[in-house]
């Protein structure tokens, strides 16, 4: 079927190409427009629930937007006084520098091998850490005047919630096309949930272990693996790297090791039997094409593009799943197989078309 109607499948892809290239030259606008949509489907509960308490919607989506500006608030604290930490701390981490130097140079050496030490001891200078230290405050300067704009944008989201919900039901006269557009917003959203709640136990269990080993900074750990949580496959592996390096600086390779197994067994548990387990079906993605959908995301909208390629990838095939041309895509991007020949049916005919 999909062979005889070469031609559709030819111009389907060309418009998929050319919608990609679009995004991918607008991301610029693109990536904080869904960043924003992610954070208000977030909020939007919260003032669902205020203004069927008799709130006025004014006053809800403030509310929503004050609740929005402590978390991101909290998460900027935590991360200017991890930066003021690692600040006061680097003669500390300098000294503990040029020993795990030493004692590599000293291996290599005995292994005949020539390690480039002038290079690896002009990156251990205080001056040279004092500089990659105000990059850092700059970049975090710069992201909280990117965050003004995002607060702003979920507050136009928020205000226009109820009135976009009565446009698009206007305009989707076709009621698969409303059925759809439903059932994607409502395994988003069981996803979303599902996802946030695994990746704050994630991110509890992350600073618990740093606290536990001695690690510094065990906060901002812990919010990095709740944060990174959100990307699949490789965002908890990320997301363990940095304690272990610190963990090998400071206690060395024993409790490197220590710090390693323990992420392994929180990550394994929750994120493949816990997760899964609550989650069940609500993705509805095999493994290859999640992996596949962070790198395509990745690559079209950057940072944004990986943490959000989960739901873009579920929008995307239960769309596809309430398509008759393109239905055969969403069963390459789902979990599960159908038996042969099962199809969804085809449309009826409307009955207001010429005969």
């Amino acid at each position: 079927m999909v062979v005889k109607d070469g031609s559709r499948v030819l111009v389907t892809l060309g418009g998929a190409v050319l919608v990609a290239a679009g995004l991918y030259f607008a991301r610029p606008v693109v990536g904080p427009v869904l960043l924003a949509s992610l954070v208000a489907a977030i909020t939007a509960p919260l003032v669902r629930w205020l203004t069927e308490h008799r709130i006025p919607s004014f006053v809800a989506v403030l509310t929503g937007l004050f609740v929005d500006g402590l978390v991101l608030a909290a998460i900027g604290a935590v991360i200017a006084s991890a930066v003021a930490d690692i600040s006061a701390s680097q003669e500390r981490y300098t000294m503990h520098l040029a020993d795990a130097f030493e004692a590599v140079e000293q291996w290599t050496v005995a292994l005949g091998l020539d390690l480039e030490a002038e290079v690896i001891e002009s990156a251990l200078q205080p001056d040279a850490l004092i500089d990659t230290f105000g990059a850092i405050l700059q970049r975090l300067l710069g992201v909280f005047s990117q965050l003004v704009l995002l607060l702003l944008l979920v507050g136009f989201m928020l205000s226009e919630l109820s009135e976009w919900s009565r446009k698009v039901r206007s305009l989707l006269h076709d009621r698969g096309d409303l059925e759809a557009l439903r059932e994607a917003g409502a395994e988003v959203r069981g996803f979303l949930r599902v996802k946030f709640a695994t990746s704050a136990i994630t991110g509890l269990f992350a600073t618990g272990i740093c606290f536990g080993f001695g690690i510094d900074l065990p906060i901002l750990w812990g919010l990095t693996a709740f944060l990174l949580n959100f990307i699949p496959n490789i965002g908890s592996i990320i997301a363990a790297i940095p304690p272990i390096a610190m963990a090998l600086l400071l206690h060395g390779p024993g409790t490197a090791a220590l710090v390693g197994g323990s992420y392994l067994v929180v990550n394994t548990v929750i994120g493949s039997i816990i997760e899964p387990k609550i989650m069940g079906e609500t993705l509805g993605l095999s493994a290859l094409v999640v992996f596949v959908g962070l790198l395509f995301w990745g690559w079209l909208l950057g940072p944004i593009g990986a943490l959000l390629s989960p739901p873009l990838m579920l929008l995307l095939k239960t769309w596809l799943e309430h398509t008759q041309d393109l239905h055969w895509v969403a069963v390459l991007l789902g979990s599960d197989v159908d038996e042969p020949g099962q199809l969804p049916p085809a449309p009826e005919p409307d009955s207001a078309a010429p005969q």
